[in-house]
């Protein structure tokens, strides 16, 4: 399964982060939640990220982390705690959407 998270992450969004990811997590199934569209995120939504990183690691892989994410995990201190799966880690192959 993938997920696709883009755009900002904030205080204002995080209730919506929270439940999408209990919503995947609550499948019990493999995702691959990809966070290459998020242009922002804040401490809390990183904080968040890591949490769900480390309490569902069987279930849930972030991966393809964009710039911003990286440099917020570095900038917090998160990088140990969320366990990113970059692009050239990954073993299946790519998902496309014939949405347009």
């Amino acid at each position: 399964m993938l997920v696709e998270l883009w755009g900002e992450f904030d205080l204002f969004s995080l209730t919506r982060l929270r439940e999408a990811l209990n919503g995947v997590a609550s499948l019990h199934r493999p995702a691959l939640v990809d966070l290459s569209g998020i242009t922002f995120l804040d401490l809390q939504s990183a904080r968040e990220l890591a949490v769900r990183s480390q309490l569902f690691s069987h279930y849930l892989t972030f991966g393809n982390p964009s710039p911003e994410v990286s440099a917020s995990a570095r900038a917090f201190g998160l990088e140990g705690w969320v366990r990113l799966q970059s692009e050239s880690d990954r073993t299946d192959p790519p998902v496309f959407s014939g949405v347009s």
